[in-house]
């Protein structure tokens, strides 16, 4: 009886939601706070810049469908949770319940707005006017967002509950509870059972993304200053990329058409002592930093990715003789774009690739075959293009190469 009681209670809830949202009032409400919600957290996420500024927030990462299914999610149960305080405001069920459950609401809302790169970089008019570096916070992005999930469908659920209801959860006075009042509690409040068993499961899920980095944290500084993980190794001169696969040759996750390689780099990186934590040994020692040999003359650092993409993209015009326009297409057409235009499952070569970091890859090897191209071999050019690119894609390398080192 009391399962069945419980059940038709929630019934009533998902009822009065749908018969609120129903009335012309909040049905625009609804409708129009989200896709306002939507503009704002799609520009906060750099999935768009403002037209000719080219004014917004720049990612580092390609935007997956976690990202579209975090964004959905959050703009959703946002929108619900704002025109359901507008309903109960209107309606003015008790002083508590009209104001009560906002803080978790809005903690929700706001925790919502949390880094998607390694970096924050606000640019416009073709420049970076900010940067703010958040490489540290990489590891626990999944929890950062699993709470803002989590704070915002509780604040939806209390905030139905009070309207249902018509009282507050968290702000009424407590009252001795009699059996029969606590019968018509939610089964979550009244069973001390289940809400232990709740809170260890988060707990837990808490633990694991906080040990997910380390999993594969085998990394050690080894001769000559490099680093292993799995059974790569990279280092000063040496980076990782996923590479097309060769002829006969298998995909380490099944459907990639694309596999993690070490490549000979032309810079030259500094390496840090590992830290013992995959993704931060590969945040210190593959993703670059400082000005390389080169910098000086090519008017690129790494300290600035995106001035230097858009100093690399004006190479594309450099003129080469059929010798190295041979070379540069051998190059640049077996380079592949795995998180932008491209997916693992579908890698895009950069000759037929349109974001900015592709035309920039383009520029750059044109610049190395034409002014050191009796230097650097085919595959120390294709290794410094593949160090930029974890610069520019900082997230998607690091989870493509511990995915395949968990998977060799």
């Amino acid at each position: 009886m009391g399962e069945k009681k419980e059940g038709k209670e929630m019934q009533g809830r998902l009822q009065n939601i749908a018969l609120i949202l129903k009335e012309r009032t909040y049905k625009k409400s609804f409708i129009v706070t989200a896709l306002i919600l939507l503009v704002v957290y799609t520009f906060l996420y750099g999935f768009w810049k403002i037209p000719i500024l080219g004014f917004g927030i720049n990612r580092l990462s390609a935007i997956g469908f976690s990202d579209y299914a975090f964004v959905l999610a959050v703009v959703g149960l946002s929108a619900l949770f704002l025109v359901l305080f507008k309903y109960e405001r209107n309606n003015a069920f008790s002083s508590h319940s009209a104001t009560g459950n906002i803080g978790v609401g809005f903690t929700g809302i706001l925790s919502a707005i949390c880094p998607v790169c390694q970096s924050i970089g606000i640019v416009g008019l073709g420049s970076t006017l900010l940067n703010i570096p958040l490489g540290p916070l990489t590891p626990y992005l999944g929890i950062l967002k699993m709470v803002s999930v989590g704070l915002l469908g509780l604040a939806v659920f209390l905030k139905t509950d009070s309207i249902y209801t018509r009282t507050c959860t968290l702000c009424a006075p407590a009252k001795p509870r009699s059996r029969k009042h606590a019968k018509h509690e939610p089964l979550l409040f009244r069973s001390n059972a289940l809400f232990g068993a709740v809170a260890v499961l988060v707990l837990l899920l808490f633990v694991n993304q906080l040990l997910i980095p380390k999993v594969f944290a085998s990394v050690a500084i080894g001769a000559g200053g490099t680093a292993t993980i799995g059974k790569w190794e990279y280092g000063p001169k040496i980076t990782l990329k996923p590479m097309p696969l060769a002829t006969g040759e298998q995909p380490v996750i099944p459907g990639y058409k694309t596999r993690v390689k070490p490549l000979p780099t032309i810079s030259e990186l500094a390496m840090r002592p590992t830290a013992g934590e995959a993704v931060q040994d590969l945040l210190n020692n593959v993703v670059p930093s400082g000005t390389p040999l080169y910098g000086p003359e090519a008017g690129v650092t790494f300290d600035d990715p995106i001035a230097a993409q858009n100093r690399w993209a004006t190479y594309r015009s450099l003129p080469l003789s059929p010798g190295e326009q041979e070379r540069w297409n051998r190059i640049a057409n077996a380079f592949t774009c795995d998180y932008c235009c491209g997916s693992p499952q579908n890698p895009t070569i950069i000759t037929r690739c349109g974001c900015a970091h592709a035309a920039a890859a383009q520029g750059m090897a044109k610049w190395f075959i034409k002014n050191y191209g009796s230097n650097y071999s085919d595959e120390e050019i294709y290794g410094e293009m593949a160090r930029w690119y974890a610069l520019w894609y900082p997230k998607g390398t690091i989870e493509r190469i511990i995915l395949e080192a968990q998977n060799a």
